[in-house]
């Protein structure tokens, strides 16, 4: 069983997602807000300085380690901080709050490196700080217009694209949409998705803003493979993976949740061993370069 699936195999709806690259990128410019209430235009083509830095989890970590230098010290600062990190994402579920607005001033939900501006989250239209919790229009009010119908005034093609999947697979085919700013320098240590546990979904990813690199440069790594952002893709995101960017450019993407049942993708068997086969694979370099 594969954990990516190259644009040719998400069949119709990989060349249909890939069609409206342009027109998301275009709308991200015109719709984040940054310090000057605008985004420079040179955002993603001026050199950036490498924002690389630790999760939150590991941050100090390597500076408390000399201070005392002994094991216990470390587990107490990986606990510590792994509890208020715990707390912060649990606070945000209870809240139904996804940005984090204290510390930046763009608008978007950040983990370190990785930046992102939900349009869908959990199958329902998302804007800024609330979640419009019903399909239906108005339930979930901001002024005089809900969720939905804010993204679609800022983001139609976008949204226009999302509707045209829902309206013909199926209102829950789609269980989350968000832009994914990856900065430069920045690096995503390995992970798996906090949502779609039994693997129900495929998340997709739209190239908008590749910015040219090498190939060591700026890859997903998923299961040991390679897969590059040359092309709209999907992959298991139950499958342990990283994103890198060693780059000085800021690097976007749009990525969709969609259903394996809407891309007419078999149900994913369960795996035994992930992390340890990942790692396996990665000694032996029996990873492969997929596109």
């Amino acid at each position: 069983m594969p954990n990516v699936y190259l644009q040719k195999d998400l069949g119709m709806i990989g060349e249909f997602l890939h069609s409206y690259r342009k027109d998301i990128a275009d709308e991200f410019y015109k719709n984040i807000d940054t310090i000057n209430n605008q985004m420079p235009e040179d955002f993603f083509t001026k050199p950036q300085r490498s924002s690389l830095q630790r999760w939150p989890i590991f941050a100090n970590l390597t500076d408390a380690s000399n201070d005392l230098g002994t094991v216990m010290n470390l587990i107490r600062i990986v606990f510590t901080k792994y509890k208020t990190l715990t707390h912060k994402v649990v606070n945000k579920i209870v809240n139904g709050t996804w940005w984090d607005k204290t510390d930046h001033h763009d608008n978007m939900f950040h983990i370190g490196n990785w930046k992102m501006k939900p349009l869908i989250y959990n199958k329902r239209w998302v804007w800024d700080n609330d979640l419009d919790r019903f399909t239906k229009v108005g339930d979930v009010k901001f002024g005089s217009i809900g969720a939905r119908e804010l993204v679609k005034k800022r983001y139609p093609k976008t949204a226009e694209m999302l509707d045209k999947i829902r309206i013909h697979y199926g209102e829950d085919c789609i269980i989350k949409a968000t832009y994914s700013l990856l900065t430069a320098g920045g690096y995503i240590p390995v992970h798996r998705g906090l949502e779609n546990h039994d693997s129900v979904a495929v998340r997709c990813h739209i190239p908008l803003i590749i910015p040219k690199h090498k190939k060591n440069e700026m890859y997903l790594e998923v299961h040991g493979d390679r897969v590059y952002w040359t092309e709209t893709f999907g992959f298991d995101n139950q499958a342990f993976h990283t994103a890198t960017n060693k780059t000085q450019y800021n690097r976007l993407v749009f990525m969709v949740d969609i259903t394996r049942e809407a891309l007419s993708l078999p149900k994913q068997e369960k795996r035994s061993m992930p992390f340890t086969k990942r790692l396996i694979r990665k000694w032996l370099r029996m990873g492969v370069d997929l596109n």
